[in-house]
């Protein structure tokens, strides 16, 4: 049973991806520029009973704390600007505006379905309806506080009588804190009660009424995980294990993983000698793996296996020299077998069953240089993954290949550059993570242009492309001429105004992208912009109506799977004038400053900032020393 740790760029790709979140109903800090499918109609299942906030704390100890802190800040330890560490800042659970405008409904379906854009993974399979609605409450509550809940009693007594009468759990549900005063005061009689109350006061009433209809309120106002240290079951039976401390026992199971391997390819089979291999992951992403074969029936099982509620499980298998495998899922110590059931899929070539389904580029025009931050949405049409015969290295085959324009000059990627091969010319980029039956697919490039004031960008386009397509620049001073691509208008994002154009393509494999760029951008109002960062650290994530990044599993699948390959290398930067990075690095400090000042930037999120720009501007200085 060997043990191997993890490379420590997947530590950090495994992390950011399984763990990170940026708020469980949070406002999106992305570029968001493409219009949104109508989604399909869900199932939603109320809970049947009053959910439990102190399941929801050890839920919530167990899987969020890492992200979200321990008090619900949005300050754990893997948020930061460090190695290995996600510079996304989640939302304050503890802040009354994070939930005022939200209803529990909406805490509950972020949950239930993630927020891939924003890398909260999708708890669905996880979790049970009643542990998503009970961490979804205990989340949602955590702006209250005994006091605060003592004083809205106090108020709903002396104005509206006592003992309130509460709509059903379905309805509770649906209904944000001053929806729920109001409901509340209408049902007693006293509809002009919530309109005489001021913000603190509406907020105690609701504070109030909500807690009437959950058990465990008790929780409320103590931290996590003294919470789940006191709610944790003990095992049914003591491990006796040499490597599992007593303390780590407390918190697991010898249980058992099992599932069906299944072919998603109409016609396709399961290899009667297909090797399933589990791993293993602990909270420090260290691996213990084993190994069985399939049954006929493709099923599988893994006795005698340590489910720890710190770890996380997930099966692989190669099938025609690829990787598949499950859903990545947290230990569940309240139930023997886990299951881990893995879709396997037979292989297709032809590029016609890709579609580009959406095309964001964002430009910044700087003195002397275009900025170029584009991220492509791909959906594979078939019911075969996606890849191609193009071998780099064991089981890393060549999958999406897409070209960036004549004269650029690759700056890098969005996520790990593992994942990518550069070609010769430098004018090729081919992903080599394989594109799945329906699923989304998001690529990532940045890249830079000189610019002199005119310059015309034609970007070869190899996929057909069936969506919306975006085009942002910024200044304002800069004049954008396309026959393609029309004005949309102003398109406000993190604070920065961009020019916007954008149409809906419908158009065939080897069309060109065009579009020109004219003027002089206006001294400061790109670079020195507080939200606009230089093109190596920016990252813009879309948001794509049915597309969604790369999911977690195909990652750690593909990366953890192959053997890295010999890639042509990143070609170097253009050379850059270090004083106006360092004048512009300046800028930022003192227009975030000022923000700080005049109160529109909290205290945390202000010294993380200023953290990373000043970081920079050291950087930049002992590079010109």
């Amino acid at each position: 049973m060997p043990t191997n740790p993890l490379s420590r760029r997947l530590f950090a790709l495994l992390i950011g991806l399984l763990s990170a979140c940026s708020g469980l109903a949070g406002e999106p800090q992305i570029i968001a520029t493409l219009p949104h499918t109508t989604p399909a109609p869900q199932q939603v299942n109320f809970p049947a009973a009053a959910p439990d906030l102190a399941l929801g704390a050890q839920i919530y100890a167990q899987n969020c704390i890492r992200c979200h802190g321990a008090a619900g800040r949005g300050d754990g330890v893997l948020i930061g600007t460090g190695e290995n560490q996600i510079p996304n800042i989640p939302r304050d659970f503890t802040d009354p505006a994070t939930t005022r405008d939200q209803t529990p409904l909406d805490w509950y379906n972020t949950i239930t379905n993630g927020r891939i854009q924003n890398l909260m993974p999708p708890w669905r399979d996880a979790l049970t309806d009643q542990e998503r609605w009970a961490v979804a409450m205990y989340t949602y509550t955590m702006a209250y506080t005994p006091d605060l809940i003592a004083a809205g009693e106090e108020l709903w007594t002396v104005g509206a009588g006592e003992n309130p009468a509460l709509p059903a759990q379905s309805e509770l549900a649906q209904l944000t804190d001053a929806a729920l005063v109001q409901r509340a005061a209408e049902s007693a009689g006293a509809s002009q009660y919530a309109g005489a109350l001021d913000d603190q006061q509406r907020r105690a009433v609701a504070a109030f009424l909500r807690s009437g209809a959950l058990t465990g309120v008790e929780v409320i106002g103590q931290p996590p995980a003294e919470i789940a240290q006191a709610v944790t079951p003990p095992p049914p039976q003591p491990v006796t294990t040499p490597e599992i401390t007593a303390e780590a026992a407390a918190a697991s199971l010898v249980g058992a993983v099992a599932g069906v391997v299944t072919n998603g390819t109409a016609g396709g089979i399961v290899p009667p000698d297909l090797i399933i291999t589990l791993h293993e992951l602990d909270a420090d992403f260290n691996e213990v793996s084993h190994e069985t074969a399939v049954n006929p029936d493709g099923s599988f099982r893994f006795d005698d296996v340590n489910i720890r509620a710190d770890y996380s499980y997930v099966v692989t298998a190669v099938y025609q020299n690829r990787i598949f495998g499950s859903s990545v899922v947290p230990g569940n110590t309240t139930a023997p077998v886990l299951e881990l059931p893995m879709t396997i899929y037979d292989i297709t070539s032809d590029p016609s069953v890709m579609l580009i389904t959406g095309l964001v580029t964002q430009v910044v025009v700087a003195e002397g240089s275009v900025q170029v931050a584009q991220v492509f949405s791909f959906t594979n049409t078939s019911d075969r993954v996606f890849s191609t015969d193009e071998f780099f290295a064991e089981n890393q085959y060549g999958s999406l290949t897409i070209a960036i324009p004549p004269g650029a000059q690759l700056r890098g990627f969005a996520d790990t550059q593992q994942r990518y091969i550069i070609g010769d010319n430098g004018l090729t980029v081919t992903d080599t993570a394989p594109v799945l039956p329906g699923e989304g697919h998001i690529l990532h490039v940045l890249y830079e242009m000189p610019y002199s004031g005119d310059l015309q960008i034609e970007q070869p386009l190899n996929y057909a492309v069936e969506g919306p397509v975006r085009l942002l620049v910024t200044p304002g001073s800069i004049t954008v001429t396309s026959d393609q691509l029309p004005s949309i208008g102003p398109q406000t994002l993190r604070s920065v105004t961009y020019q916007g154009y954008g149409s809906t393509f419908s158009r065939p494999s080897g069309e060109v992208l065009r579009f020109r760029l004219s003027g002089i951008p206006v001294s400061g109002s790109a670079e020195g912009s507080p939200n606009v960062v230089p093109v190596n650290t920016l990252v813009p994530v879309l948001l794509v109506g049915g597309g969604a990044l790369i999911i977690v599993v195909g990652l750690f699948i593909y990366l953890r799977g192959r053997t890295p390959a010999a890639a042509a290398p990143m070609p170097p930067p253009p050379p850059a004038d270090a004083q106006t990075l360092i004048d512009g690095l300046i800028r930022q400090i003192a227009e975030l400053d000022d923000a700080h000042t005049a109160g529109e930037i909290d205290e945390p999120t202000y010294k993380k900032r200023r953290k990373r720009l000043k970081t920079r501007l050291s950087e930049l200085i002992d590079e010109d020393a």
